[in-house]
């Protein structure tokens, strides 16, 4: 399928939006590949279609013709509360607030959206370095225990995520967000700030280079380690001398 005809589905699929549910619709509009041109093939099909706030709808998910269609209703508070969080997945989630097509839009509530993005651009982003620096510890202390159980299969499995989550992590550091999901390796490789020998280890997280399970597990302690280093000088305090609650 090409661009031009995922586009026309878009359309034909906001039409259908305002007919069903008619002035609860504040805006619909194309978001992910396709909003910037960057869809192929067998790309997805990604819509938001904003709600006003007392009106709730199932998102929807489904095959047609082939692509996969994907429809978000948000209502209207909550996505616009979202778009002003940095969150620990802030670098996946950022761009679906910041691309996009415009099939339709009432009253002018995109500006809404954007000042809410704005907002997101000025936030604080240490306590969401913090978060998704306590995730990438969580991930080790998996492959840690596929090591002592000498489980190679979940070993590997464990590694990959490792990888997906230090990427994660040397975005949120670089104030990045991917724009497409293969963007994401990639762009996270040509960050400025990033660890001593991080696109090697990212290779043999992600399996591109073979290695003894033993080496992989040193890896992923090392590339732990200088991200957490990473954080700290930014003075975000992971460890508690107290058991708060």
């Amino acid at each position: 399928m090409t661009h031009e005809e995922r586009v026309a589905i878009a359309r034909e699929l906001s039409d259908r939006i305002l007919a069903a549910y008619g002035d609860a619709v504040l805006a619909v509009y194309i978001t992910s590949s396709t909003a910037k041109g960057l869809d192929r093939e067998h790309s997805d099909l990604e819509l938001t279609a904003v709600m006003r706030d007392d009106v709730k709808v199932e998102d929807k998910s489904y095959l047609y013709h082939g692509i996969l269609i994907e429809i978000s209703y948000a209502q209207a508070a909550r996505e616009l509360a979202a778009a002003r969080r940095v969150r620990a997945k802030w670098p996946e989630e950022a761009d679906g607030y910041r691309s996009r097509i415009v099939l339709f839009e009432r009253d002018g509530w995109l500006r809404h959206l954007e000042a809410a993005v704005a907002e997101s651009d000025r936030a604080d982003v240490l306590p969401a370095l913090r978060q998704a620096a306590l995730g990438l510890v969580e991930q080790r202390d998996k492959v840690r225990n596929a090591w002592l159980a000498r489980d190679t299969f979940d070993l590997r499995v464990e590694a990959f995520y490792t990888a997906q989550e230090a990427a994660n992590l040397v975005l949120l550091l670089n104030r990045r967000h991917m724009t497409t999901t293969r963007s994401f390796f990639p762009l996270a490789l040509a960050c400025p700030l990033q660890p001593p020998e991080f696109r090697r280890r990212m290779e043999i997280l992600l399996g591109l280079i073979p290695i003894s399970p033993e080496k992989t597990v040193a890896v992923v302690e090392q590339l732990t380690e200088d991200l957490l280093r990473m954080v700290r000088a930014r003075g975000v305090r992971l460890e508690s001398d107290d058991l708060r609650v």
